[in-house]
């Protein structure tokens, strides 16, 4: 189809220069566009200047004696004829080379100009000295007008363009008056440059909007200027002084971005090439290179000894990853957009640099790259990166702790948690062992103190439930069979003994036991096990044992909708390299949500919905995974879960295994020291959770000051008595009471919460004291002697 066009594009001219300023909101924002100008204007192709002469300085001057406020950039690489009439064309990209074959940053396309256009009330101008002429080209006029935006010549066309000077250090006096600057009061290596050079350039602003009074905040402009990505490489390669009110700032050091010190043993950068191809999540791949056609990138991860997010002033703001091409920054997205909810994060910055990603994927501003299929996959690889890292880095933060204390403090705190049971409410049902974590509905509370629990001393009876058909695992597959089969130690009575449990196999080669009661599934095959009361005779059943090689797995349904804290299950079809084919066989299970306390599996596939999200369950062993997986989403549960039966027990991280997986729960050094998730809840636990950093550190003492762990640890239990009793209180009374209802419940629950803890401190004393917990026998006993 033919066409003919008798007139030239039309822009309106006030909606466009609104489009391409809007982006401007702050002051640093524009000075970081005016300093990342003067490293441009240094380069060979421009003024050229050396290496010993690149400074430059930031001008900030408070409002007074009725003078306005000013900000300026001072350089030495003075502008020119040329240099300003470029600059006067908006959305000139090409501005910063202007036919030079040197392919280098792209700058003075708006940047500079929509700050000035935007942010200042009064005159903004660039002022120009080099070679003996004088160039002054800037806006003037209403805010956000034609007439604002549109450059002109001042102060007139005669004395503002290409202006034969008759004195060089007179120019340089009379710009700098305004600041209450003379030439010999700018720091040494920018006086010694200027003036070796015979050259300058102000760019500079009168009566800055957004202050308060006219007055600059100084130190918090300066610093948030020098933490600005577009800053970085200005600060890189040019030495930048600040000057407030005629007084040089930084006690007279050139500005500097304050070194991060690296988290303890990642003391090197990890450097990461960024494959030819990056697939999408459709499936498809996009090339990074524009199939070969550009150097492939590379992504430079950083790490921090501090929490970035917390440390908010200084920290905060370079907790991203900055995406640059080869020549230029253009954008950043924080961490926390990448990466969300993966501990370890938190100490982690970054930068990625794809010489692909210009000119299509820049945008003005040069605050985020721009969406489109390379971005969205260079996202999802540099999340896989940053995740790899925090992981690393997380596994380092977790106490290493000695497996022997871990014993004697698991032995300590059974003792503990049978002793809190005669400060609990009764929950109905239950001898004071685990809940069943049913949690389908509350049973009839009692308000009579529970018996606590006859424990014998002598083991006669190691029992467990063998199942009929044996235990089912995959080749390669850890199971902790303890939970699994329910083990339980009894005496001639029928007493629940405290015993150690050793495990036996028949066959190590086709399953044995790798901590504990770990069984993994060597070699396909069939075995049994058994345990025994360590040091005794006494062995419960033998249990058959089947090690499936897996071929494939078929994963059903594929989708679930599961409410906070409810259960549902996947079942897993197992093929095995026989064509044989079972629903019974235990396997690793994994998904894919960031957050991976959102879902918990068991080694039987049921799901625990734990926390809001959604996320991919699949399941494998010895490397074959499912290839479809199931779509699973933990959704609001408009009902409330029932706290399951028996008495609430307090576990700990890294020694006990978690009811919802049937795994050890590993502590988390971002969750609490008493901790207790939905699905603990569900499973009527709470967690002392020794990766907290309070409990670490106390746990760390305790061989050297025992008395400071029990003391410790007896706060800890009395804290979740208390929110024991007080949640029960919430949940008996409801929560559709008048206001003045609930303050007489406070007072009155502080006050229970005072006589509760009165009450176990006295009984508690002598555990802390000497390790001893007196059981209520032999509290009688004691009672009945004295009487």
């Amino acid at each position: 189809m033919s066409i003919e066009r008798n007139e030239p594009i039309r822009f309106h001219e006030k909606g466009t220069l609104e489009a391409v300023t809007r982006w401007i909101a702050t002051h640093h924002d524009g000075v970081a566009e005016w300093l990342k100008n003067v490293r441009r204007q240094y380069q060979v192709d421009r003024a050229n200047v050396a290496e010993s002469h690149r400074v430059a300085a930031l001008l900030l001057q408070d409002s007074r004696d009725r003078k306005p406020a000013r900000i300026a950039v001072l350089d030495v690489g003075g502008a020119t004829l040329e240099d300003v009439t470029a600059w006067s064309t908006w959305q000139d990209t090409s501005a910063s080379h202007r036919g030079s074959g040197l392919q280098e940053e792209q700058t003075q396309g708006n940047g500079a100009k929509a700050f000035m256009f935007r942010l200042f009330a009064g005159p903004a101008r660039i002022l120009g000295v080099r070679n003996r002429r004088r160039n002054s080209k800037g806006f003037d006029g209403e805010g956000g007008t034609v007439e604002r935006g549109t450059p002109g010549w001042m102060p007139n066309l005669a004395a503002g363009r290409d202006v034969e000077i008759s004195s060089f250090e007179a120019e340089l006096r009379q710009a700098l008056e305004p600041y209450g600057l003379s030439v010999a009061e700018l720091p040494a290596p920018l006086r010694t440059a200027i003036t070796a050079r015979k050259s300058f350039t102000l760019v500079e602003g009168e009566a800055p909007l957004m202050l308060y009074k006219g007055q600059i905040e100084a130190e918090e402009f300066v610093g948030k200027v020098v933490r600005h990505e577009q800053t970085t490489l200005c600060l890189e390669q040019v030495d930048v002084f600040a000057i407030h009110n005629g007084r040089v700032m930084n006690d007279g050091k050139k500005l500097e971005l304050p070194p991060i010190i690296p988290y303890p043993g990642i003391d090197s950068p990890a450097v990461c090439e960024i494959p030819d191809q990056l697939e999408l999540d459709n499936g498809k791949a996009v090339s990074t290179t524009e199939g070969g056609a550009k150097p492939k990138g590379r992504l430079t991860l950083h790490t921090s000894l501090e929490n970035m997010p917390n440390a908010y002033r200084n920290l905060r703001p370079r907790w991203q990853i900055t995406y640059r091409t080869r020549h230029q920054m253009i954008g950043a997205k924080p961490i926390s957009e990448l990466a969300p909810a993966t501990p370890g994060v938190q100490f982690i910055y970054g930068t990625v640099e794809l010489p692909a990603l210009e000119p299509a994927y820049v945008e003005h501003g040069r605050r985020r790259p721009k969406d489109g299929p390379l971005v969205e996959a260079l996202d999802r690889f540099i999340a896989e990166k940053v995740r790899a890292l925090a992981h690393e880095i997380n596994a380092r933060r977790r106490q290493e702790l000695d497996d022997k204390a871990l014993d004697q403090v698991h032995e300590e705190n059974q003792k503990l948690d049978e002793f809190k049971n005669r400060f609990l409410p009764s929950f109905g049902e239950g001898d004071g062992g685990d809940g069943d974590g049913e949690g389908d509905g509350r049973t009839k509370r009692t308000r009579n103190d529970p018996d606590p629990v006859d424990w014998g001393t002598d083991p006669e009876v190691l029992h467990y439930e063998v199942p009929d058909r044996g235990v089912q695992v995959g080749k390669g597959v850890s199971v902790g069979l303890r939970t699994i089969l329910g083990v339980s130690v009894r005496d001639g009575k029928g007493r629940p003994v405290r015993a150690a449990i050793e495990w036996m196999t028949s066959d190590p080669r086709i399953a044995a036991f790798s901590k504990g009661d770990k069984l993994v599934g060597h070699e396909k095959g069939s075995c049994q096990v058994w345990a025994r009361v360590k040091g005794t005779k006494i062995e419960g059943q033998r249990v058959a044992i089947q090690v499936w090689t897996v071929d494939h797995i078929l994963l059903t349904p594929r989708t679930l909708d599961i409410p906070l804290g409810k259960r549902e299950q996947i079942t897993a079809e197992i093929t095995d390299d026989e064509g044989r084919r079972s629903t019974e066989v235990l396997l690793e299970w994994l998904h894919d949500a960031e957050d991976q306390l959102t879902v918990l599996i068991d080694r039987g596939g049921t799901v625990t919905a734990n926390r809001l999200g959604r996320t991919a369950v699949t399941a494998g062993a010895g490397g074959v995974w499912a290839r479809i997986p199931v779509e699973v989403r933990v959704i609001a549960n408009p009902e409330e879960s029932g706290r399951g039966s028996g008495f609430p027990q307090l576990l700990i991280t890294g020694r006990d295994a978690d009811p919802a997986t049937g795994e050890i729960r590993e502590g988390d050094p971002d969750q609490p020291a008493l901790w207790q998730e939905a699905s603990d809840y569900l499973n009527n636990v709470w967690w002392l959770n020794l990766q907290s950093p309070e409990a670490a550190f106390v746990f760390q003492q305790r061989s050297a000051q025992p008395i400071l762990w029990r003391n410790y640890h007896s706060e800890k239990l009395m804290a979740m008595v208390v929110e024991v009793w007080m949640t029960d209180e919430f949940s008996r009374k409801g929560d559709n009471q008048r206001p003045e209802f609930w303050a007489a419940h406070q007072a009155a629950l502080d006050r229970h919460r005072v006589r509760t803890v009165g009450q176990m401190w006295k009984k508690l004393e002598s555990y802390v004291a000497s390790g001893a917990i007196a059981d209520e026998e032999t509290e009688h006993q004691v009672k009945g002697r004295a009487a």
